[in-house]
């Protein structure tokens, strides 16, 4: 009697032994990589416009993204002995005022308050510390980009996340696509130069042999962080609104580009 119930007892605890490994094992395998949209935050449906997303690079644990005003980049660390936790840090944003920053906060503070994370149907859902689901995710798709998106002419109305203010001068890009050549305005400076593609990459982008001219002006810092930014574009990308924003191979925005459909800003 005593045999049968240590027999029935030593299968009772491999059954709950493989039945944790193979709930461990279906944590661990939830794939976070990549693109996602934040559609509710605290229980609230956010809405489309200005979707915010995060992205999540699991090799570097380096978190970006835009909260729907300001983009938002830091890190992140998933526990290696408890499958399903995980835990944000060092969370910033770029400085932007917009007209409604009460969805960024919420974002914020939701991201502070996540301890978990599990797999649900149309994505992941990112819970606190007793499991109640603060965040859910749905995979982001990206519209597909071309080189010709860029053609035509486009003001520069952001560097490195802050809004560029009225100037004299607007600083603009143009892209002439055929001959792979950029030209525009920096904010005091006529700069001109050329720009390619990987093979294979189309979202690709990097200037070369960028040349300005040498006009001092009263206020040459937009004018120098323009430039900056130019050498360290790497890609680019559309969005929903419309812009297109140039990145650096990290992935942070560099240059906010909005089309421009007035008057021709070529002098």
């Amino acid at each position: 009697m005593r045999r049968t119930f240590l027999g029935v007892a030593a299968i009772c605890a491999g059954a709950l032994m493989a039945s944790c490994m193979s709930s461990k094992k279906a944590a661990q395998t939830v794939d976070l990589t990549g693109e996602w949209n934040i559609v509710t935050v605290d229980g609230e449906k956010l809405g489309n416009e200005n979707m915010p997303f995060i992205g999540l690079d699991t090799e570097t644990k380096r978190v970006y993204g835009s909260a729907g005003c300001n983009r938002m980049m830091g890190g992140f660390e998933l526990d290696s002995v408890n499958a399903g936790k995980i835990h944000f840090s060092q969370i910033a944003t770029t400085l932007m005022m917009c007209p409604d920053m009460d969805t960024e906060q919420k974002i914020l503070g939701a991201l502070n308050k996540v301890e978990g994370y599990s797999e649900t149907e149309t994505g992941i859902e990112l819970t606190d510390a007793e499991g109640k689901t603060v965040i859910v995710l749905e995979k982001r798709v990206q519209a597909a980009v071309s080189i010709n998106d860029l053609a035509g002419e486009w003001i520069i109305s952001a560097v490195n996340g802050e809004a560029v203010k009225k100037m004299e001068k607007t600083p603009f890009l143009a892209f002439n696509i055929e001959e792979k050549r950029v030209h525009g305005n920096a904010g005091c400076n006529i700069i001109n130069g050329g720009f390619s593609q990987e093979e294979g990459n189309a979202a690709s982008l990097k200037f070369s042999q960028m040349i300005s001219t040498m006009m001092a002006c009263p206020d040459m810092d937009v004018e120098t962080q323009v430039l900056k930014a130019l050498n360290e574009v790497a890609s680019f990308e559309k969005n929903e609104d419309g812009s297109v924003s140039l990145l650096d191979g990290n992935g942070k925005v560099l240059l906010t580009l909005v089309k421009n459909t007035g008057e021709s800003l070529v002098k």
